[in-house]
């Protein structure tokens, strides 16, 4: 498997398919695969190791989708819980009720209140940036605020200051009609923050972070550790080209930002991540340190669409339901992604992945830094590799 795996690392690499990569495989806590190629930094000649610091983006969900579970298992919030409980701004809200591309969208007001569950399960109707409708121009414009409020020296829009804000973004649809993609993490980031009184990433450090020992995990990168900092590549006239651009209101890294973003802004290592992914596999607990509770756990990995809300969701997760701010396998006959029913797990941006399968106690990572890699087809066939051997021709 490890040789296997290797040699479609180093190929890729050599081809100019990635500049850098790597991949760890864990069952029932034991690494059976630790595989590196390539350069974490073209231009400076860093090596990709298991303790290069990369960009998640929304790989930071699963991590809020934790931090959530937590406040549940304290008793200090539940996922029934209306959103205007903690931000009253969230009261009265408006949804699309019909579309003019050519003119101004019809809103009228929402007939039912957005729960904490509509943000967990991405159902919320409260979407990314994009062009086509007044809800995507509005997140985009808000994305645009807190690089302006930064960028011109003005006071910066904070985590609970991003929350309150997106109160304003009419929604795609009435909360829970069906899944799309959008923001709903990082709105819960600046819940976690109102509920627990705690900066977000303090919350994390002291509840995540510090008992996994996730100590290169965090919303920039300190000084200290720059010199493992992996650049951003794009694909560009057919080949990979350093991208210096901030994205989604993040910043260069460079020091602790106002805005920490819930769905997208922490950077990590593959090493620090599978801790948390196997802690994850493991029902919660990792090494004897119990991070959520096995009732959390269950929630938390569960899938939770109806049919009807499972339309929105996109082709290449055929064999997928939704649980919180991660996909689960449902049936993997028809899944692209050939591991196992029960399966879990996201991928990142910039080309960071992990699923995790409990019943067979199987963890896959694989990282890069490609910007839109998402679920590269590298680590798709990471995963065919580890569940053929493992799983399916054992």
């Amino acid at each position: 498997m490890e040789k296997k795996i290797s040699e479609l690392l180093s190929g890729s690499v050599d081809s100019g398919a990635l500049v850098g990569a790597g991949c760890l495989v864990f069952k029932n806590g034991k690494e059976l695969c630790s595989c590196f190629s390539g350069l974490a930094d073209r231009e400076n000649g860093l090596p990709m190791r298991r303790d290069t610091i990369c960009r998640l983006f929304s790989l930071t969900k699963p991590v809020t989708a934790a931090a959530v579970m937590l406040l549940m298992d304290m008793g200090k919030l539940s996922p029934d819980d209306e959103v205007s409980k903690y931000f009253p701004e969230y009261k009265h809200l408006r949804f699309v009720s019909e579309y003019h591309p050519d003119g101004e969208d019809l809103l009228v007001d929402c007939t039912r209140p957005l729960l904490i569950s509509h943000l967990l399960t991405m159902t919320s109707g409260i979407p990314y940036a994009h062009n086509w409708c007044e809800p995507v121009r509005a997140a985009a414009r808000l994305f645009d605020e807190v690089e302006y409020d930064r960028d011109s020296g003005r006071s910066e829009i904070t985590t609970e200051e991003f929350t309150k804000r997106a109160a304003q973004i009419p929604l795609m649809w009435e909360p829970g009609e069906k899944w799309d993609y959008g923001i709903s993490a990082d709105i819960l980031g600046g819940i976690v923050e109102r509920v627990s009184g705690m900066q977000y990433s303090e919350f994390l450090k002291k509840y995540v972070f510090d008992p996994l020992g996730m100590h290169d995990t965090g919303f920039y990168v300190p000084e200290e550790k720059r010199d493992r900092f992996a650049a951003l590549y794009r694909f560009e006239d057919g080949g990979a080209v350093r991208d210096e651009n901030n994205y989604l209101g993040l910043t260069d890294y460079t020091a602790p930002p106002a805005f920490e973003s819930g769905g997208a802004g922490l950077v990590s290592t593959i090493e620090d991540y599978s801790k948390f992914a196997r802690m994850l596999c493991n029902g919660g607990e990792l090494d004897g340190v119990r991070i959520m509770s096995s009732e959390a756990f269950r929630f938390m990995t569960s899938p939770k669409l109806s049919s009807k809300q499972s339309v929105g969701l996109w082709d290449r997760l055929d064999g997928y339901n939704y649980a919180c701010l991660m996909r689960v396998m449902t049936d993997e006959k028809i899944a692209q992604i050939k591991s196992a029913n029960g399966e879990f797990g996201w991928d990142g941006w910039t080309g960071t992945y992990f699923c995790a399968e409990p019943n067979s106690g199987i963890v896959v990572l694989f990282f890069t830094q490609i910007a839109g890699g998402g679920t590269t087809w590298q680590a798709e066939q990471v995963d065919r590799i580890v569940f053929d051997e493992l799983v399916r021709n054992k």
